[in-house]
């Protein structure tokens, strides 16, 4: 009993320091960004659509956890889950925050630690799949577009395929490369294979993966379509594609709670490298950001909260 009530006091400590934490960082990204001007002289009927479209990366992350998982989430509570993974990456770097509290749930569902681990490793493995098909979708498509401005990177892509072929004929060859590649690699997928085959088996379950994996990237590309149109702007959606995927591998590889900051600049660079102007670019990437993450944080909270008192996580 003492250890559970110590478990509860230091839980309570932590929400209480990472809320903190959330309201001074919301704060000052609110007062230093001056979003309310901005908003202002936004197009409201694109605000609205904007807002709308973020939404999906929301239910399509749902659509793929339910899918994937071997036993049942609920629709309802798995969409709070999710809102929930917002407040926890405001505070944690790398979204790792967002994982562990993904895994505390489908404990919580009944699976053992292992299973919810490899669990994720497949939804997040899945979703890696689909967004490089999207991807090298987006790059053929844009570079075939009447007027694009966009041209197929070939010499890129032919120098990214030999060192692709380098490596795996060091993996093959050299025995240290071979062994790290056994462990990190081999083994995981291995683990991985069974529970992932089980799945395979349900082309209804393995649609339904699909279309959420697929409903993420084009939901926030959407929604930051939308706001560059609501701040006068115009950008090719197969374009935006690229920039919100690139603008998540920024966020990730910095080690910056919530990716704030980097994810403002990277999407804002990406724009103007689309053709948006340097001001529109700066707007439409705080806009985006406002939807798809700063206005979920009080809900966010709210939505822990909430899994806390009903022990969901």
């Amino acid at each position: 009993m003492s250890g559970r009530v110590s478990a509860r006091r230091v839980w309570r400590v932590v929400l209480l320091a990472a809320t903190v934490a959330a309201v001074v960082v919301l704060s000052r990204r609110l007062e230093a960004a001056d979003l309310g001007e901005r908003l202002r002289s936004a197009h409201p009927g694109w605000v609205l659509a904007a807002a709308a479209c973020s939404l999906l990366p929301l239910f399509g992350n749902v659509a793929s956890m339910a899918a994937l998982s071997p036993v049942h989430l609920p629709p309802v509570r798995t969409c709070v889950l999710w809102l929930a993974t917002s407040f926890v990456n405001l505070v944690t770097p790398s979204s790792s925050g967002g994982v562990a509290l993904t895994v505390r749930y489908l404990q919580r569902r009944g699976l053992p630690l292992a299973v919810a681990v490899t669990t994720i490793g497949i939804v997040q493995s899945t979703s890696l799949v689909v967004t490089g098909v999207l991807i090298l979708a987006a790059l053929l498509r844009a570079g075939r577009s009447a007027g694009s401005t966009v041209s197929v990177p070939w010499p890129l892509l032919g120098a990214g395929t030999a060192v692709l072929v380098v490596a795996l004929l060091l993996a093959r060859l050299h025995p240290r490369v071979r062994r790290w590649t056994a462990q990190r690699v081999v083994a995981p997928v291995r683990a991985e294979w069974p529970a992932l085959r089980r799945v395979l088996t349900h082309p209804g379950r393995v649609a339904v993966a699909l279309l959420g994996h697929l409903g993420v990237p084009l939901g926030f590309a959407a929604t930051l379509w939308c706001a560059v149109r609501a701040v006068g702007g115009e950008a090719p959606l197969l374009l935006l594609v690229l920039v919100v995927v690139g603008s998540s591998a920024v966020t990730a590889a910095v080690p910056v709670p919530g990716g704030v900051g980097a994810s403002e600049a990277a999407l804002t660079a990406g724009l103007v490298a689309c053709g948006v102007t340097a001001e529109a670019a700066l707007s439409a990437a705080l806009l985006h950001r406002t939807l798809t993450f700063w206005l979920r944080v009080p809900p966010a909270w709210v939505a822990l909260v909430w899994l806390r008192g009903r022990h969901a996580v």
